[in-house]
């Protein structure tokens, strides 16, 4: 599969870290900063590097951006993200994503046809982009971040955890080291810190120090 991102910082780094460790994608980095493109081509020598500005069509077509597979734009920059994703689009590529942190870009961004627009979250970012691949979640973000493990629980009618507040899920029921990050509502992927408390038929996607805890777990997989 080959792989073209826009933008080579924090979390262009991650993807191109993950990417790289399967040797079945072609990867290349569109950036416009000559520091970050050198640092790039250091730590990831199997990455094509093209350096520009990836709102240019020339430097689209430079990466090859019309051949490749996936395209992501996750550069710092919402606009810049918005018009590199929508160029990706018009030259015909059919899995095109885009990073957007403001809340007025995301309006415009879902009425531009995108495959996926990327939240802020690493977490959720590598969700998505792992949805593309058909690979295992948390096996990704165990390989990312081994110190952590991602988690699942369904809330059943009856349940204790009906109408608790997400920020006492930790202290009420488990001893360890959790953390709620994600709850699925409907279909709908919510920030802990959006909800007020949980209700029946939520999943809770957390962060757990340990491997085992008192709420049964199971991996998520899509």
């Amino acid at each position: 599969m080959k792989i073209v991102i826009a933008g080579g910082h924090k979390t262009g780094q991650k993807l191109m870290k993950f990417f790289q460790q399967n040797n079945e994608h072609e990867i290349v980095l569109i950036d416009e900063d000559a520091e970050v493109c050198e640092r790039v081509s250091e730590k990831y020598s199997n990455v094509k590097i093209v350096w520009g500005d990836a709102t240019y069509p020339s430097n689209l077509e430079e990466a090859g951006v019309a051949d490749s597979d996936v395209f992501i734009a996750v550069t710092s920059s919402d606009h810049a993200n918005l018009l590199a994703a929508k160029a990706a689009k018009k030259m015909g590529l059919n899995r095109v994503i885009a990073k957007v942190n403001n809340h007025d870009y995301q309006e415009l961004a879902e009425l531009m046809d995108f495959d996926y627009i990327l939240q802020p979250s690493d977490a959720l970012s590598a969700e998505i982009i792992t949805r593309l691949q058909g690979i295992d979640f948390v096996k990704m973000v165990e390989n990312m971040y081994n110190e952590i493990q991602f988690n699942v629980t369904e809330v059943e009618e009856g349940s204790e955890l009906i109408g608790t507040a997400c920020e006492s899920f930790s202290e009420k029921y488990t001893h360890d080291s959790v953390c709620p990050v994600l709850i699925i509502r409907k279909g709908k992927y919510n920030m802990a810190n959006e909800i007020e408390s949980i209700k029946a038929g939520d999943e809770i996607i957390y962060l757990s120090r340990e491997e085992k805890s008192k709420i049964k777990q199971k991996l998520i997989k899509f």
